[in-house]
């Protein structure tokens, strides 16, 4: 039987992890025998794993978070059985890491490229490896941390596997000896899963009625990322304007606390919510008139996949690969990066349902829909035995 092993670091609720349980998934359908190698046990999406899926976790949970996070001497003294809790951890990873040294597989690959690719090209035996770039390194790694990895590894890895054309391109422009070896393999999708999905349960929230407008961002809750702090601020001058709506916030993150307190500030409890995490986000999907992607940088962002594949309109900002997702004012309304822009982007499609509902059937590219294809050309990449495939 094919084998392969993919290699990430904690699978919580996000994008890049939705993506991944698709993947896995599908790789087990074609007959693969996968192993997932998670850095960190515990995470929220662990669950959701295929059972036919090899899991080990080379710690079996975190620790060290507290002891780093405490500032003051006295708290880092509390603070030290977690400090000795991860180093307890790591000495079992490392034991755990052991047998890799004694099995093979066809290919192996890190699934977060900000994940140390230690394991995957030294310690596991394998054919073909490889690096998934989920980001434009241009905005995502900021310090050169990452891309300095990248081009340390690029020697002994034979393909950087790329979300999207931009995230190719950045790589490129960072590491350019990483040339031959990146290619493009838009995320799984799973458009019937998807559709299946949003009719298992009800919505968190009503469906709108009587010209209000009901706005879902879907998003992990990190102010960098995602500009969680502007879109409050968008939010409250929309409330100023007098617009009829109400805009819910699905997901979890460490800056949940900062995004609560910006609502109470600018008093807007009263038209932005947060949901927290769904482990089904789907039936949200059907009940929002609008789904607001806000970033302030992605690699392919898996809300704009979801919000088509089931027909909804959607306002975005400018961001890598967003070009390849959407064709403004066709199927989706792209606005730069300017909160004066995005207020009249969000006014636009608050104001203007004719215009909304025309986005909602605007159709999306068969490239980013045919997941078979996308996985015929990493199973080619993957049987290659280190070669490069044409």
């Amino acid at each position: 039987m094919k084998s392969v092993l993919f290699h990430y670091p904690i699978l919580n609720v996000g994008g890049a992890e939705k993506s991944t349980l698709r993947m896995l998934r599908a790789m087990c359908d074609r007959g693969w025998q996968v192993t997932l190698v998670l850095t960190t046990g515990g995470g929220e999406l662990e669950p959701e794993i295929d059972p036919r899926v090899t899991v080990v976790r080379l710690r079996p949970r975190a620790c060290g978070h507290q002891f780093l996070a405490a500032r003051e001497w006295s708290s880092r003294l509390r603070e030290l059985p977690d400090l000795f809790g991860y180093l307890f951890m790591r000495a079992i990873g490392a034991l755990r890491m052991l047998p890799f040294l004694f099995r093979r597989y066809e290919a192996a690959a890190v699934l977060l490229m900000g994940t140390p690719s230690y394991f995957v090209r030294r310690v596991v035996r394998a054919d073909v490896r490889a690096i998934w770039i989920r980001n434009d390194l241009s905005g995502a790694d900021p310090s050169g941390r990452v891309t300095e990895a990248l081009r340390s590894a690029a020697g002994e890895l034979d393909y950087f596997i790329c979300v999207s054309e931009v995230s190719r391109r950045s790589l490129l422009m960072a590491v350019p000896e990483a040339l031959s070896k990146a290619v493009v393999i838009y995320n799984i999708i799973a458009p019937d899963e998807m559709q299946a999905m949003a009719g298992k349960a009800p919505p968190p929230f009503d469906p709108s009625r009587d010209g209000f407008v009901n706005i879902l961002t879907v998003c992990r809750l990190n102010d960098r990322a995602k500009g969680l702090v502007r879109m409050a601020r968008v939010c409250r001058a929309l409330k100023d304007k007098g617009l009829r709506f109400h805009w819910y916030i699905a997901g979890s993150g460490t800056d949940r606390t900062l995004l609560e307190a910006e609502i109470a500030t600018l008093d807007i409890a009263d038209c932005m919510s947060l949901l927290g995490t769904l482990q089904n986000p789907f039936p949200a999907y059907q009940a929002a008139d609008l789904i607001a992607m806000l970033s302030n940088y992605e690699g392919l962002c898996g809300v704009i996949n979801e919000a088509r594949v089931l027909g909804k309109s959607v306002i975005a900002t400018r961001v890598s690969g967003i070009d390849e997702q959407l064709v403004s004012e066709k199927n989706g309304l792209i606005v730069e990066q300017e909160e004066a822009d995005i207020i009249a982007g969000m006014t636009r499609m608050l104001t203007d349902q004719q215009f909304r509902q025309g986005l909602a059937g605007g159709g999306y590219p068969a490239a980013l829909l045919d997941d078979e294809a996308k996985l015929d050309r990493l199973e080619d990449l993957f049987m290659c035995n280190g070669g490069r495939c044409e």
